[in-house]
């Protein structure tokens, strides 16, 4: 009988459902009608309303940074009432980020950001990246949650 209880309470404590993680993830991305070529033939397609009329991008496979990347952030109000976050990245990420945007011609280029299951902005860098990111366009909703799945990890 004791035993049954012990596996009992032990089964439910397994089963209980723990708040999934907020999913952060920046993409290489262009627009689609300047994707030509072969090196872009495996990467996805996204339409993106955003403020204006819709636009589709092509995203590449592979994001170059994910919420596991982000060890601090502050966030900021934008006036359309979204947030800004200043992210700041590990030093694996930091250096990945260093590489692509020493090339100059990707600091023009747009990058996806996707929180969860929507794609917030695209968004193209302008300045090389040091140790620190803007993430533009996320919910006050999703800045708390991004905060405290850091804070917990």
């Amino acid at each position: 009988m004791i035993y049954a209880l012990v596996l009992l309470l032990l089964f439910s404590a397994c089963a209980e459902e723990k708040p999934q993680r907020l999913s952060v993830q920046l993409f290489p991305a262009r627009l689609a009608a300047d994707a030509r070529g072969p090196v872009y033939a495996d990467w996805d397609t996204v339409q993106f309303a955003g403020d204006g009329q819709p636009m589709t991008y092509v995203i590449a496979p592979e994001p170059l940074l994910t919420d596991w990347n982000i060890i601090a952030f502050k966030a900021a109000d934008q006036p359309d009432g979204s947030k800004v976050i200043a992210a700041r990245l590990n030093a694996y990420s930091s250096k990945k980020m260093q590489a692509f945007s020493a090339e100059p011609g990707q600091l023009k280029q747009p990058l996806g950001l996707k929180v969860g299951e929507r794609w917030v902005s695209f968004l193209p860098l302008l300045s090389p990246v040091q140790d620190r990111i803007q993430l533009r366009g996320c919910s006050a909703a999703e800045a708390a949650r991004l905060q405290r799945d850091i804070e917990v990890r």
